[in-house]
């Protein structure tokens, strides 16, 4: 099976990731650090931290301070420590028997050669996967970056339906007490009065819940960016920025992210360390042990070199060959594999982000003009006696349903945008876009 090796990730598409993984060493080292004028401390509590922030800044508190994250942070200190194992050779070993009677004195030093004969595997193995840990953390990175970014996305869309819950309640008790008035003079029945009163009631309990969503949305994200679990203030957020029209094509984008994405990168690099594994278990077959032996009496002492070799006949290492087998089998379905997902998770959150931001311009630029228009139109029949003001409060209360839809697929643009730049490996993959749409 061949493999064509992966392009070279540039260091424009990898460096936020590098930047915010080397900021979390620092961080460990210091046990503070400033990036931003935003103080980052382990378990900072929420008055540390300048208010409003933006999405960047909480991505980076999040990679300094998420207790889950520092926990993957400690995987490249056992790569490492690994590392200095496969390059520590044995100590000899040192034998002495002592004269007792016709027993002469002997002492022999022995040194397994085989060990510095394949040192140098063993330390280019553990140092690929050294490099591969360091992938798979600039990947776990980029993870992290993502929730962080959906996070702010649901709590911003919680904040708006706050907003809008409290519209709905004043539109509601208007359209309830216009449509008591005109049941007391006789125009409706009681049955449409009623159920404009349980429209009204169903619409103060949507606003009474929607707090609490909020406080679940900051409660999320406070604990993704490592912030004192037993604060409950709230969190402020700057204002999101604008998103792009992507005017490049899907190979293009799922190109960058073959060459971008840091799991690509290291499970091909897992591949490489499980191929030279197996040609490691072949050269361990045989251990060869050199030996300095001495022996004699007190006026004549003999002394030579030898050589303790282990013969392969009852065994070659078949079980230590068959797994380095296996193992580089398995390397070799999750590279094919994490190719496929990454090819499956870009084309996923491209038909997400361009459709959300088809149906977001179709709401602004044709659904809210005409609800505007029609509310003009029905106040100004209103206003003329032709109508009755039921037929206002109805096209503002549609108007009200197109705000709320309007919200909801900026949240759905907003998360499909951070989806796509995970999926992409490229965390500046929007902001090179050059229209941006304000939210």
């Amino acid at each position: 099976m061949i493999f064509r090796s992966a392009p070279k990730v540039s260091n424009d598409s990898l460096f936020p990731a590098l930047v915010a993984v080397s900021l979390v060493v620092a961080t460990l080292m210091s046990g503070c650090a400033t990036h931003g004028g935003t103080s980052l401390v382990l378990t900072p509590s929420l008055q540390t931290v300048s208010s409003p922030i933006s999405e960047d800044e909480a991505a980076r508190l999040a990679l300094a301070n998420n207790p889950g994250f520092l926990e993957l942070m400690d995987d490249l200190g056992i790569a490492r420590a690994e590392l200095i194992q496969a390059g520590e050779l044995p100590n000899p070993g040192f034998s002495v028997l002592f004269p007792l009677g016709p027993k002469q004195l002997e002492f022999a030093a022995r040194l397994p050669v085989e060990s510095i004969w394949l040192r140098p595997h063993r330390v280019e193995i553990a140092s690929k996967n050294v490099d591969a840990v360091s992938q798979r953390l600039v990947q776990d990175g980029l993870d992290l970056i993502r929730e962080v970014k959906l996070a702010c996305v649901d709590l911003r869309l919680a904040q708006r339906r706050v907003e809008l819950a409290r519209e709905e309640v004043e539109l509601l008790e208007r359209f309830t007490e216009v449509a008591r008035a005109r049941q007391e003079a006789g125009d409706i029945s009681q049955l449409e009065v009623a159920t404009a009163e349980t429209d009204s009631l169903r619409s103060r309990i949507d606003r009474d819940r929607a707090p609490h969503v909020v406080k679940l949305a900051e409660a999320k994200l406070r604990n993704l960016m490592g912030l004192d679990p037993t604060e409950q203030g709230e969190i402020s957020l700057k204002k999101a920025p604008g998103l792009p029209s992507l005017d490049r094509s899907n190979e293009a984008i799922l190109e960058q992210a073959f060459a971008a994405r840091p799991d690509l990168r290291a499970a091909e690099i897992a591949l490489e360390v499980e191929g030279k594994r197996v040609g490691l278990a072949a050269k361990e077959i045989f251990q060869i042990t050199a030996i300095f032996d001495s022996n004699g009496d007190g006026s004549n002492f003999e002394a030579g070199p030898g050589l303790d070799l282990t013969l392969p006949i009852l065994h070659q290492n078949q079980g230590a060959r068959a797994l380095a087998d296996a193992k580089f089998k398995k390397a070799c379905h999750r590279y094919l594999s994490i190719r496929n997902q990454i090819a499956l998770e870009v084309e996923q959150a491209l038909v997400r982000y361009r459709q959300a931001e088809r149906d977001l311009r179709r709401i602004r630029d044709e659904l809210l003009p005409r609800l505007r228009d029609t509310i003009e139109q029905t106040e100004r029949a209103w206003q003329g006696g032709e109508v009755s003001y039921l037929f206002v409060l109805e096209s503002t209360r549609k108007a009200h349903a197109a705000r709320v839809s309007e919200a909801e697929m900026m949240a759905e643009w907003r998360r499909a945008a951070a989806e796509l730049e995970r999926s992409s490996g490229s965390p500046s993959l929007l902001s090179m876009a050059r229209e941006h749409i304000e939210p």
